[in-house]
């Protein structure tokens, strides 16, 4: 019986259930820097920003909110981002803080990166610095 229980807690862990906050939420960091540099519009508006945040930057509403964060981001020209390291991350239940240092346009940029559990995904919120 042990080893029943065992193998099932390590197809749990292999299947992704339980999953770990603070290397969640700093792929989600990854994933936005590649959806700005592909001006993946899909990933960035739809699946790695929170709806508060979406509206927020765009002034806008629902779908429309939607589609005019697309367009703005297709609309960048010449902004490429590179992670160059994750300083730190804390997870505070449904809320975290990634540090993280950017290099954009050649210079190195120390920011904070706040994110938020939403639908048991984490989705950036906002930024500072």
């Amino acid at each position: 019986m042990a080893r029943f229980a065992a193998l099932i807690c390590l197809l749990a862990l292999l299947a992704g259930c339980g999953g770990d906050d603070k290397k969640d939420a700093e792929q989600t960091v990854r994933d936005f820097v590649k959806a700005v540099n592909e001006r993946d519009g899909d990933a960035y508006c739809d699946e790695l920003i929170t709806e508060g945040f979406r509206e927020k930057s765009t002034f806008a509403k629902g779908d429309a909110a939607s589609e005019s964060c697309k367009r703005q981001l297709k609309a960048i020209k010449g902004l490429h981002i590179e992670l160059v390291r994750i300083v730190r991350t804390k997870v505070d239940g449904d809320k975290a803080t990634t540090t993280v240092v950017f290099r954009r346009s050649g210079e190195h940029v120390r920011q904070q990166v706040l994110l938020e559990k939403d639908g048991g995904d984490w989705k950036i919120a906002g930024g500072t610095g």
